[in-house]
């Protein structure tokens, strides 16, 4: 019987995601290459990932993770390439990764009807598609030679080796490709997909400088391809408008909510004068989900959600305080024989944002 090895094409620029790793973007609380792993894995029995950014997020899984031999990111020809060099067997059937339901005969249906071509590509009743393709390996050096002489037209190189195409009947939902945050959330409400924004805390004592690790993880997390949001906890009055400004005395004269809106932002204040603080669930509540993929959470010690645990040898005090049961990794500065959790270099803030990937991948909706 024949093998084959499928390759993940997740290694393009995602321009339409605004440069976001598209893979690892969010789908109903998983990303959105985890839904071609999902459908590939019946078909193919050597699963590997073409991805030329945040190689640790996509080793998450387990599979293994080739980049493009050719710089500059040159489009779903060059991961083809890389898929080729690196296969364990003679036919690969490739998938892109912002696909998230293809047919489940799509190996089976592609080798009945390729006849002697050395690559099959898929097809519906509308539309090629083919970086849905089985390919085998002695196209590599052709595709190379294509490549280095500057060419990129996928169709066009499918007609210049003679592969065939194939036409599926498929339901709407199969080879719908997801290019914008916005089709995304669509898909998700289509099909009822839980859009549940996890939360994730980070405690420390003062001194230890949570705010200073944050705005150096923040950066990183959205180059990962996820959107932030963020609840600050004060424990001083404040106040975000400005007195004298005609919404600050129009709030004080009353209003109990004041939306105040620019071109740039906007901001909602809710007066809460004497009553309790609101709960973190309250809070997380206010958020639109649809816009975000988590939420991180300064403060709010207290609160039964997973956290990070921060902690400086400077400070001088007991770590231990720290390290409640909802503690999911410690980032020191010196190793601790007697912390069970994951511990973490605080000064790697890399290493933090790759934790902190791999915890979404394995624990997505972890509340």
């Amino acid at each position: 019987m024949t093998q084959f090895s499928g390759c993940i094409l997740a290694g393009g620029r995602a321009t339409r995601m605004q440069g976001q790793d598209k893979g690892l973007v969010l789908l109903g609380g998983i990303p959105l290459y985890q839904h071609s792993v999902k459908h590939l894995a019946p078909q193919a029995d050597d699963i590997f990932i073409n991805a030329n950014r945040h190689i640790a997020a996509y080793h998450a899984t387990g599979l293994r993770v080739v980049s493009d031999s050719l710089p500059d990111f040159p489009g779903p020809l060059a991961g083809m390439l890389a898929g080729l060099e690196n296969a364990r067997h003679d036919w690969v059937l490739f998938v892109p990764c912002d696909v998230p339901v293809f047919p489940e005969n799509l190996a089976h249906t592609l080798w009945q009807q390729k006849g002697d071509a050395l690559c099959a590509y898929a097809c519906d009743a509308t539309r090629a598609h083919p970086t849905f393709a089985l390919c085998h390996r002695s196209l590599a050096e052709p595709l190379r030679n294509y490549l280095i002489n500057g060419d990129r037209k996928l169709l066009l190189f499918m007609d210049m080796i003679g592969a065939k195409a194939v036409t599926f009947d498929t339901n709407t939902d199969q080879f719908v490709n997801l290019n914008t945050f916005a089709e995304c959330r669509e898909w998700e409400k289509q099909h009822q997909l839980p859009h549940k924004v996890p939360l994730l805390a980070v405690t420390a004592y003062s001194g230890t400088g949570k705010t200073t690790m944050l705005k150096k993880l923040i950066p990183l997390l959205r180059d990962a391809g996820l959107r932030i949001g963020l609840v600050k906890h004060t424990h001083h009055d404040m106040d975000v408008d400005t007195p004298g400004k005609d919404s600050y005395e129009l709030r004080k004269a009353g209003a109990y909510q004041t939306l105040v809106v620019s071109q740039e932002r906007f901001a909602l204040m809710t007066e809460t004068p004497g009553g309790a603080e609101p709960d973190l669930a309250q809070l997380a509540a206010r958020f639109d989900s649809r816009e975000l993929d988590l939420i991180l959470v300064e403060g709010f010690k207290g609160e039964a959600v997973p956290k990070i645990a921060l902690y400086r040898d400077v400070v001088d005090r007991p770590y231990q305080t720290l390290l409640d049961e909802f503690v999911i990794a410690f980032a020191c500065d010196i190793h601790r024989d007697d912390v069970s959790v994951p511990q973490l270099d605080i000064n790697n803030i890399a290493a933090i944002r790759d934790f902190i990937v791999h915890w979404l991948t394995e624990n997505p909706l972890n509340p």
